[in-house]
């Protein structure tokens, strides 16, 4: 692994963060997402995209704490429910660097993408035709380069969940195969009205 790297890990005081298990002497930075308080009077001004706002914004916010925790030139952002299902991830990964020369974010997971909408960048990634055209899901894990975190931070949650966000915003390229399982077991944090 290179060494102007570090790994964060968003997490919740409500669970275990199961990515921990596979971080062992990486010296990973776990960033525990507060309880925040939602604006009782926020109106989204992206409507129709999650049900539960104060679990996304809590979600947005927790990514903005976590990347912001860095001070190497990239950062490896997982989410506490990742879990990766191949042995050689951290090869992957680190093989992957190279990508963030033309691309904004790798992204080592994505969920209800359609593949035809992607081109071939190597025979691990794709990137979307057309930017914007595409819809695809998951922060689950990904890597930045530190010349987008003050982008990242700078953005106020309005209804796009931080996911979308990245998709939309990042020039970006996407793992074909996925390195890592959503293992949601533990339920998603976005999904249940925690208050």
């Amino acid at each position: 692994m290179p060494n102007n790297f570090d790994i964060v890990v968003v997490t919740s005081a409500r669970r275990k963060p199961l990515i921990l298990n596979h971080l062992d002497g990486l010296g990973a930075i776990v960033s525990v997402t507060p309880d925040y308080e939602m604006n009782p009077h926020f109106k989204p001004k992206i409507s129709g995209l999650v049900q539960n706002h104060l679990g996304a914004w809590r979600c947005f916010r927790g990514h903005q704490n976590a990347i912001a925790k860095s001070t190497k030139d990239m950062i490896l952002v997982f989410e506490d429910d990742a879990v990766p299902n191949r042995g050689d991830w951290l090869k992957v990964v680190s093989d992957s660097v190279k990508l963030l020369e033309t691309f904004e974010m790798v992204s080592f997971h994505g969920r209800q993408f359609i593949p035809e909408v992607f081109d071939v960048v190597n025979e691990d990634f794709i990137k979307p035709k057309n930017r914007g055209s595409e819809w695809i899901v998951a922060a689950l894990a990904y890597l930045i380069p530190r010349r987008v975190v003050n982008k990242l931070i700078a953005y106020e949650y309005n209804g796009m969940p931080w996911d979308l966000l990245l998709y939309r915003e990042l020039n970006y390229c996407l793992m074909k195969k996925s390195a890592f399982n959503h293992d949601r077991t533990g339920g998603s944090l976005i999904d249940k009205h925690v208050v």
